[in-house]
Formats: structure tokens, C-alpha cells, sequence
């Protein structure tokens, strides 16, 4: 994991559109643009976009997949870490 490319806080930012769906969690960065689709919360995951998630992702309600379905997911999607 020491290898992913770092990004800023500012970098994560700039993509924050349905076609463009850039999160932080937990220090990572990823990249749900091909998933933002397929999110059952859709419009949920939109208004967070690039934004850190770390304080919403575990308490949000509707996520009553299990813990390891949404682990899955995200390491799918990790394209590197916040520096």
C-alpha cells in the first residue's frame, strides 16, 4: 500500500460530478465515478463527492450491507492516498 500516489485534500475536491466522483476514506482516496451508477443512494453519494466520508460512510442508515460488501467496494476503487 506504500506505493499509492498521494493526493491532496484540494486535489480530491476537484472531482466532485456524477462523471468526475472522487472520495476520501479512512486516508485512502477513491475513485466511484464508474460506481456512483450502481449506488443504491446515488444522489446520497453525489453530495458528498469530493469530499472525506470518513466520519458518514459507517453511519449511514441505509447501508445495511454488510460491512464487508462496502470494504470490497472501496478497495475496487482506491486510487491512492491523502498526503
Amino acid at each position: 500500500m506504500s506505493n499509492l500516489k498521494e493526493y491532496s485534500v484540494n486535489d480530491v475536491a476537484q472531482h466532485c460530478t456524477n462523471d468526475d466522483l472522487w472520495l476520501i476514506y479512512d486516508g485512502k482516496v477513491y475513485d466511484m465515478t464508474k460506481y456512483f451508477p450502481q449506488h443504491p443512494g446515488g444522489i446520497a453519494m453525489l453530495r458528498r463527492a469530493g469530499q472525506d466520508v470518513s466520519n458518514v460512510l459507517p453511519f449511514v442508515k441505509s447501508h445495511g450491507f454488510s460491512w464487508s460488501f462496502i470494504e470490497k467496494k472501496l478497495a475496487e476503487h482506491c486510487i491512492g492516498k491523502v498526503k
